[in-house]
């Protein structure tokens, strides 16, 4: 008797060892997996680093909305409240219908001209003028050339400067209108130099050979 009750106690201590190494594997593996969901989540939620206003109207979300910075004589562009070009993406997440962009309205007696079809069609985007900084590959220029929108903003007064934001007001066939505190991109153009580099060899390397 002596003998099974030595053996049973010995299956239970190895049974019990068991269970609570089992029992930490899983807690470890829950952990890992709380927190990476917790990183995916965190990212899914950020928002791109843009200069630009966002908003959601109905079926519209405009995205990246700013006055672009002059590249030539902006001392006189903001003297004269214009001409300033005006970019923004606009995308239609409705599956079926079509939408589209009636106007721009500016403050202060400012008036906006649009220049190209204006339609959103359901799942695609409609885009105007080319934000500072903005990488495109060289084979699509020529096409997205054709289809992005001239938008200019004229007459704005002393409406538009950088640092502040002018209040444009969005107006939609289907979805309404919105007005956007619109920020000026206000930065110089800076060519992307996307190339390897080589490392530098450490300075002590070649230290110790004779020459």
């Amino acid at each position: 008797m002596s003998v099974l009750r030595k053996t049973a106690r010995r299956s239970l201590r190895l049974s019990a060892k068991a269970t609570a190494v089992a029992a930490v594997g899983v807690a470890i593996a829950l952990g890992t997996t709380a927190c990476g969901a917790g990183q995916i989540s965190q990212t899914a939620n950020q928002e791109p680093a843009v200069n630009g206003n966002m908003a959601n109207l109905g079926s519209m979300q405009l995205r990246n909305v700013q006055i672009i910075y002059p590249a030539q004589k902006a001392d006189e562009v903001f003297d004269n409240g214009g001409p300033f070009e005006v970019s923004f993406v606009v995308n239609n997440v409705d599956p079926v219908e079509n939408d589209r962009l009636l106007g721009i309205d500016a403050p202060k007696g400012g008036s906006v001209t649009i220049v190209g079809d204006t339609t959103v069609k359901p799942g695609q985007a409609l885009r105007a003028g080319k934000p500072i900084g903005l990488l495109e590959p060289e084979e699509i220029q020529a096409t997205d050339e054709q289809d992005r929108l001239t938008v200019r903003l004229n007459d704005a007064g002393d409406s538009v400067a950088a640092g502040l934001t002018t209040p444009l007001t969005f107006r939609f066939e289907r979805a309404g209108s919105v007005t956007m505190n619109t920020p000026v991109d206000a930065g110089t153009y800076m060519t992307r130099q996307d190339k390897i580099r080589e490392a530098e060899p450490p300075a002590d390397e070649h230290a110790g050979e004779e020459h």
